[in-house]
């Protein structure tokens, strides 16, 4: 299948870190017309010494992986698929549930700034557009991406890294992208009834991820992403009850934000408040 390359060379690509207005992410980009796994590539990187804010960028991927095993599938060229290297020296241990909504947000707020697709978060790691009506499964939304966080800190150790990999839709027509009824996938170019740069777009995320993932070292920063991520949730799921798959079935309850860790918190059917960490949000209702 014929394309048009995010970069045509890879003076292109040095060309077009050089004039990010980033601190670091994206300074140093690794692009790729086919790579197995952005994600395994860029923490082959990081454990060879791969500085703060490297990003491994693929047109293809064989092996693209999602969160809890999924596959990530997308035609070549279509859309966006890269992973950032993170070496969060002074980020708490308690903010990193923090990081994969921190990176939605970011790709959200890029998003929704250049294209006008009105793009928001799904808990924990799903960058959507919230449907108008429930679709016919109850779920309430169309996917434009996801995020898939990977770490290493050997011992304990904060010198160790995270890997944030990103999979957005862009370019694509309904008929190129899977069906799965659970979370109907969308693209911008569906949303948004136009063809999108790539490359505009991609350096919009870009200098967004990075004053993001910085805001979360930082006092004031971080009290900015988890008000603008609960500005997004409330905007969407307050009063709303949620469904949610965990490990132990599935669950019921109110929705009622976010707690210090990023945990998702609900009111069940008791009136109790619980607070989930890895769970997946099924459906919205009410």
């Amino acid at each position: 299948m014929l394309y048009e390359p995010l970069f045509p060379s890879n003076e292109a690509a040095r060309a077009f870190s050089a004039g990010l207005r980033s601190a670091a992410v994206g300074k140093r980009i690794d692009y790729r017309a086919r790579a197995e796994s952005t994600n395994a590539l860029a923490a082959e990187a990081a454990r060879e010494g791969a500085g703060h804010g490297l990003v491994v960028v693929a047109e293809e991927q064989s092996a693209g992986r999602g969160r809890q095993g999924r596959s990530w599938l997308a035609p070549p060229g279509q859309g966006l698929l890269f992973s950032v290297v993170l070496r969060p020296a002074n980020l708490p241990q308690e903010r990193f549930g923090w990081v994969a909504l921190a990176a939605g947000l970011a790709c959200a707020e890029a998003i929704e700034a250049r294209t006008g697709v009105a793009a928001t978060v799904k808990w924990p790691n799903d960058i959507v557009v919230a449907a108008d009506a429930p679709t016919p499964n109850g779920a309430g939304w169309r996917k434009l991406g996801g995020v898939l966080c990977e770490s290493a800190f050997p011992h304990g150790s904060s010198a160790g890294h995270l890997v944030v990999g990103i999979g957005l839709n862009i370019l694509q027509e309904a008929d190129a992208l899977p069906a799965v009824p659970k979370s109907p996938p969308t693209s911008v170019r569906i949303e948004s009834g136009m063809e999108t740069d790539r490359a505009a777009l991609f350096g919009a995320v870009l200098e967004t991820l990075d004053t993001r993932f910085a805001q979360l070292s930082d006092g004031a920063g971080f009290a900015s992403v988890r008000e603008d991520l609960a500005r997004r949730l409330d905007a969407w799921w307050r009063g709303r009850t949620l469904r949610l798959g965990t490990a132990g079935g599935a669950r019921e309850g109110r929705f009622r934000g976010l707690d210090a860790f990023g945990r998702l918190r609900i009111e069940n059917e008791r009136g109790a408040d619980e607070a989930f960490a890895d769970a997946e949000v099924l459906g919205v209702f009410g």
